[in-house]
């Protein structure tokens, strides 16, 4: 570990006890039964006691059995589907490989599992759900050891049962154990499918393996044998109580011996190799882009070596090589290098903008009207730019239409939740087939290119990686600044749905659309921090996320491709990725090594838990699987870029867009072979991310048009395509006979053949030391005992409460910056930028787990047409007659709509608002009151007094050598959709007295 990892570590570990004693408690659901569960005081939809899954489950997708094979007789494969039937009973167990309580219970279960196949065979079918690491051989070792140990002298040897699933991406778990529902867990299903028992193992809880004694894993065997023979009997099987009863249900203990965990060998035997065939044609049909060559050879591999270790314990069958074309010129209506005459800058005024995406929805962020303004949802694209520099995201609405405007947010924790963001990405996947609430179309992640610095007020800690969001408004995605739902008049700012922390300094970042996953929350980033040495891919899986308001990081799954190297380019250089959605491929722009990478999304497999090497990570509980995975298929797509920068990929998926950031070149691929086919000149000097507009037609090559963002010029802009760039028809340059060889080989030696394979690369997976891992369920938050950590029904942690008066705010200091932040404070004197919290001179005022209010901020009720209420955000009511109201600084009136669409005026200037902030602000000292009366109308109808000093006038003024009277005044408004600023210069001759 690197002096600053152990520097930091004990720091980052101590959040998780934040708040060991509370005044009030809500536990985590932990080990109990509930269901459906409940998460954040809210049930999840979960299938229970009682629900036929198929109502909620895919009861038709198909698993892989990882253990037992080679059984006669006994499925490779099988669907839930499979199990419907008259007299057949389910019973599925779900486990983590790194869980005491599951490794202890799992020999009963399979004990219990083959005992039953014995009697009845397939009519009862037991099933495993095992992630977190490790093989099905590994994990059968534990097992089969432990049912030995459990009940010695016993015949019944686990063989047969339990079928074993690698549920890697837990779509088992998510369909019938959705979190935040325990483990180990266990379901009993009858002959329809219908769940008729549901509950929490006996050794959730304990903290070791073994202080879950054998008495007590082993009810489980009674548990499991009592529901199972009284649904045997009430499907008409005969069994009676007499034989009920006599089924074994106990056995002598001995002494307990370690779970084996390592893995085991085989013997050896000689691989038979033929001889290698003839080279095949080379990849590329023409043109100087360098192709491939491949030739095979049979290798019949002995049963004792697994198909992925070939080339490890026999030799490789596929042997490549580069080649270049025959035809290094290809025809001449190829348009190689083109000058976009057409770029058009379409917004500006961005702050450091590194990346643009699309929403796949627009309109549904803003809707018709948010924060005072106007809005068209249904003209035209919607882009979302990323600001570097400021940490906010720019919304340029209603996109090259006469209606297009541009709105920026940010999170109200902007210094953690999106510091320096420098890539977005969109779930754009509307026809996924997932069920509405366990859909992630519309959500979106933003990757930050930073250490946790809280804007360079902390040394780095390190604990940093993407965000993720929800950009449906409603919800609690969407809040004010003290945390309640946004009204239409006030400031809005995005509440996260999950955040995870294993990749600090990440560039790059794409959503994968695979439609395996229960939620899709899968994305790619390019985590610049690796090893410190290089950076690393990383696969994430916000799985369920904890949604708005909660910090419960317990369920996610990470995956570290550490043999991907990655090198960054200068600070605030954006990295294109692109998950190609049909070949499978992740593209990835390398800046520092003037390359693009391609990795096969679906490749690589676990080695071994990412957790000691990389010990800062969000969770220490075993649903939370943060690993290793290694031989990965990856190839250098492209290389020789003078510093590539972002990508997008054409609507046909069959050209891939390359910034050249150096040159402001933009490069066209052809995917299918890699060659390069035109280069558009930019004319820009800093380009960034890049996106195809969503409304191009997909009708071939050429008909895209292209966004790209600018750093040095702060713009959005776009190619068109034109009679010089991006409209080239261009015959493909793979060459077809290559194309055939590979389909002819595919044959033979199976259809995951690829030329691309490290076959020599072999994994050896290691289940999971259970020391890395929490063993007691009942804290799931890592900043707190109760993951529920912004919500009021949390209660008050005393320990958190005390950090209020923490002022040791420097940068080496021992307060812990994340601890203030996850520990409910908006507002503290330690924080970033506290003097921009609210409007211009406006002071905040923290409401622990919830936000903050300003003092120069009121809502403005409008009764009827001669009264006016004044209120904070928090709804408390305010008198206008105790209010002074301070010089120079910026107030905020939002005035909520009312029934009869009057609005209010400032006295200083013909400006109005209707609906929506009316700010105010004045420096003229010789102001004794601020002023408003109803639209049309020339009487006060509000009043307010300003800290007025006659003194300071006269001192003031001699000061300033303005003639008396002679004063300015500044107002700034917003009419009804529209913002206006104004400043109005004017001369008073006489003043008058306003009451």
């Amino acid at each position: 570990m690197s002096s600053m990892c152990a520097r930091f570590l004990p720091l980052l570990l101590s959040l998780s006890a934040l708040a060991v004693s509370r005044l009030a408690v809500v536990s985590a659901q932990g080990c109990s039964n509930t269901c459906p569960p409940i998460n954040f005081g809210k049930p999840v939809e979960s299938l229970c006691e009682g629900d036929t899954i198929d109502t909620f489950a895919n009861i038709d997708a198909v698993y892989s059995v990882c253990h037992p094979t080679n059984i006669p007789d006994n499925p490779t494969s099988f669907a839930l589907s499979d199990f419907r039937g008259s007299g057949k009973l389910t019973v599925v167990a779900n486990y983590y490989s790194g869980c005491n309580a599951g490794r202890r219970e799992s020999g009963v279960f399979a004990h219990v599992a083959q005992r039953f196949f014995n009697l009845y065979g397939n009519q009862i079918t037991f099933i495993q759900s095992l992630k977190g690491g490790g093989t099905c051989n590994q994990w059968s070792n534990i097992y089969q050891d432990d049912a030995t140990d459990l009940y010695p002298g016993s015949n019944v040897v686990p063989t047969e049962m339990p079928l074993s699933v690698d549920d890697v991406n837990s779509v088992l778990r998510d369909d019938l154990f959705t979190t935040p529902f325990g483990h180990p867990s266990y379901v009993i299903m009858d002959e329809d499918l219908k769940i008729r028992h549901k509950f929490i193992g006996p050794c959730c809880g304990y903290e070791s393996y073994f202080s879950c004694t054998a008495d007590v894993a082993k009810s489980l065997d009674a548990k499991l044998t009592e529901y199972i023979f009284d649904l045997l009997l009430e499907q008409g099987d005969g069994i009676d109580n007499e034989q009920k009863t006599a089924a074994p249900t106990a056995s002598p203990i001995v002494a307990p011996k370690d779970p084996t965990v390592s893995p085991t060998s085989s013997p050896t035997q000689e691989c038979e190799v033929g001889e290698f065939g003839a080279w095949s044609e080379c990849s590329i049909v023409c043109g100087s882009t360098p192709g491939t060559q491949f030739r095979y050879r049979k290798v019949i591999i002995p049963d004792h070596v697994s198909a992925t270790r070939i080339g490890h314990q026999c030799p490789v069958p596929i042997e490549t090589r580069s080649c270049l074309a025959a035809q290094t010129i290809c025809d001449e209506d190829i348009v190689e290098t083109c000058t976009a005459e057409a770029v058009e800058t379409v917004a500006n005024g961005f702050d450091s903008p590194r990346d643009v995406a699309f929403h796949p929805s627009p309109g549904l962020h803003l809707g018709e009207f948010a924060e005072g303004r106007s809005f068209h949802p249904d003209a035209g694209a919607e882009a979302w730019v990323v600001n570097g520099a400021n940490h906010s995201v720019s919304i340029v609405a209603s996109l090259g239409t006469e209606h297009q405007t541009t709105i920026s947010r940010r999170d109200r924790g902007y210094y953690h939740y999106m510091i320096n963001g420098t890539a977005l990405a969109f779930n754009s996947v509307a026809d996924s087939g997932r069920t509405p609430d366990r859909d992630g179309f519309n959500y979106w992640s933003i990757c930050n290119d930073n250490p946790n610095t809280y804007l360079g007020k902390k040394e780095a800690n390190y604990f940093m990686g993407p965000t993720l969001y929800n950009s449906d408004p409603n919800n609690g995605n969407t809040v004010n600044r003290i945390g309640d739902e946004c009204r239409e008049e006030e400031p809005c700012y995005f509440l996260h749905s999950d955040m995870l922390h294993e990749a600090p300094a990440c560039i790059g970042m794409a959503h994968d659309p695979e439609i395996v996953t229960t939620y899709g929350h899968v994305y790619w980033a390019f985590d610049t921090t690796g090893n410190r040495e290089h950076g690393q891919l990383v696969r994430f899986d916000y799985q369920q996320p904890h949604g708005p308001g909660s910090m419960d990081h317990s369920v996610a799954a990470i995956r570290r491709y550490v043999e991907v190297k990655l090198t960054r380019g200068p600070q605030g250089v954006h990295a294109g990725m692109i998950v190609h959605p049909t070949r499978r491929e992740v593209y990835i722009s390398v800046p520092g090594a003037n390359q693009i990478l391609a990795v096969d999304a679906d490749s690589g497999s676990f080695a071994r838990t990412a957790r000691e090497e990389y010990p800062i990570y969000s969770n220490r509980l075993p649903s939370f699987e943060y690993s290793i995975w290694e031989c990965a298929e990856q190839r250098v797509f492209a290389d020789g870029i003078d510093m590539p920068s972002g990508m997008a990929l054409s609507t046909d998926g069959e050209r891939l867009y390359v910034a050249e950031r150096a040159s402001g070149n933009i490069h066209a691929y052809e995917v299918a072979s890699g060659a390069i086919i035109e280069i558009i000149r930019t004319g820009f000097k800093s380009i960034g991310g890049m996106a195809i507009h969503p409304t191009s037609p997909p009708a071939g090559p050429g008909l895209d048009t292209l966004f790209f963002v600018d750093d040095e010029t702060g713009t959005l802009n776009k190619i068109e395509p034109s009679t010089k760039c991006m409209t080239n028809s261009v015959s493909s340059r793979v060459n077809p006979n290559f194309v055939l060889a590979v389909e002819e080989v595919k044959v033979e030696l199976g259809e995951d053949f690829s030329i691309h394979r490290d076959l020599t690369c072999a994994v050896n997976p290691v289940i999971p030391d259970s020391s890395f891992f929490d063993q007691v369920h009942n804290m799931t938050g890592y900043a707190d005992s109760n993951p529920d950590v912004q919500s009021v029904m949390s209660g008050m942690d005393a320990s958190a409460a005390l950090l209020a008066n923490r002022t040791d705010c420097g940068y080496d200091s021992e307060l812990n910056f994340d601890a203030l932040l996850l520990g409910g404070y908006y507002c503290h004197t330690c924080l970033p930028e506290q003097d921009l919290t609210c409007d211009n001179g406006g002071l905040c005022s923290n409401v622990q787990w919830l936000g903050y209010t300003c003092d120069n901020e009121f809502l403005v009720s409008i009764t009827n047409e001669k009264n006016v209420e004044l209120s904070r955000a928090d709804g408390s009511a305010v008198d206008p007659n105790t209010l002074i109201l301070k010089y120079g600084v910026t107030y905020r009136f939002t005035v909520l709509e009312n029934s009869m669409g009057v609005g209010l005026c400032s006295s200083f200037a013909e400006i109005c608002a209707k609906k929506g902030p009316l700010f105010v602000s004045t420096n003229d000292r010789t102001v004794q009151q601020m002023s408003f009366n109803f639209e049309g109308k020339d009487d006060a109808a509000l009043s307010i007094a300003m800290d007025f000093k006659i003194s300071q006038i006269r001192g003031d003024s001699k000061k300033n050598g303005m003639n008396k009277g002679a004063m300015i005044g500044t107002v700034v408004a917003v009419v009804t959709g529209v913002f206006v600023v104004a400043i109005v210069v004017y001369r008073q001759k006489k003043r008058k007295s306003v009451n």
